[in-house]
């Protein structure tokens, strides 16, 4: 399983959030964080909280412990309603999986504000989800000046959270399912690998710097074929498949030898040729 962050916002000694409605943006984040930290745990993974940490701090605390996805729990303010996920603005698949995301906390009565890029919001640049190394979302679980965004999250806070915390981590290729889950668990679908009629027309791009590739299925230092720059890739993407507890591509270069490469949108992006 995988280390990831979970977030309270406004939890640092000196932070401070909204309020409303007799609640705090500092409370209920926190508590929030709690409950899907919770649910993570159950599904097998390690979660760092990083309470009394400032933003700077937060973030570099999950640079440090090297976790594979962070989410960061808020609420909004500002006479609105409703639930939404901001993303990194300019990554394309970001924007999808932070729709996941909104979509799950919008149950129970929760209107659906959708996936939001951090810089066309009031925000601005957010460093949550720009100055992390692991794909980062920010999600705002509901308004908190308004009394029935309120009604709604106090009736229902455990489920709602659940809903995001599970959408969170399937987007992000993680186990998604609590060990001790007594639901009856759908058949398992075998995973197959997918066509290169699926990315006929796409090419792989690097989004850093000496991005490792390999020459077979493989995460082993011994196993690197070599490394491509910012900006360049592969031609021809064949498939995607997993590689231990992550996603690889497979793909060719101009002269047909085949290489492996990762599929994380952190690191790479599929373009039109």
């Amino acid at each position: 399983m995988a280390k990831v962050a979970i977030f309270g916002g406004h939890n640092g000694t000196n932070e401070s959030g909204a309020s409303g409605n007799g609640l705090t943006e500092k409370a209920v984040a926190k508590e929030a964080a709690q409950i899907a930290t919770s649910y993570a745990k159950a599904c097998g993974h390690e979660v760092i909280n990083g309470f009394g940490k400032s933003l700077s701090e937060r973030i570099k605390y999950a640079n440090n412990e090297k976790v594979k996805a962070i989410l960061e729990l808020h609420t909004n303010a500002g006479g609105g309603q409703g639930a939404e996920t901001l993303f990194c603005e300019g990554i394309a698949s970001a924007k999808q999986d932070a729709g996941a995301v909104a979509k799950a906390g919008s149950i129970k009565g929760l209107k659906n504000r959708g996936a939001k890029g951090d810089t066309t919001t009031r925000h601005g640049r957010l460093g949550i989800v720009r100055d992390t190394k692991a794909p980062a979302f920010l999600h705002e679980l509901f308004f908190i000046d308004s009394a029935s965004d309120v009604k709604i999250w106090k009736a229902n806070k455990k489920a709602i959270v659940e809903s995001i915390t599970k959408a969170w981590l399937q987007s992000q290729e993680l186990n998604s399912v609590p060990k001790n889950s007594t639901s009856k668990p759908k058949p398992a679908i075998p995973l197959k690998p997918i066509t290169n009629n699926s990315y006929k027309n796409k090419k792989l791009v690097s989004k850093t710097a000496s991005l490792r590739f390999y020459k077979k299925p493989s995460w082993s230092d011994k196993d690197v074929a070599g490394s491509v720059g910012k900006g360049s890739g592969f031609p021809t993407v064949v498939e995607k498949l997993k590689v231990g507890t992550s996603y690889q591509y497979k793909v060719k270069n101009s002269r047909g030898s085949t290489y492996y490469i990762t599929a994380s949108n952190k690191y790479v992006e599929l373009k039109n040729k």
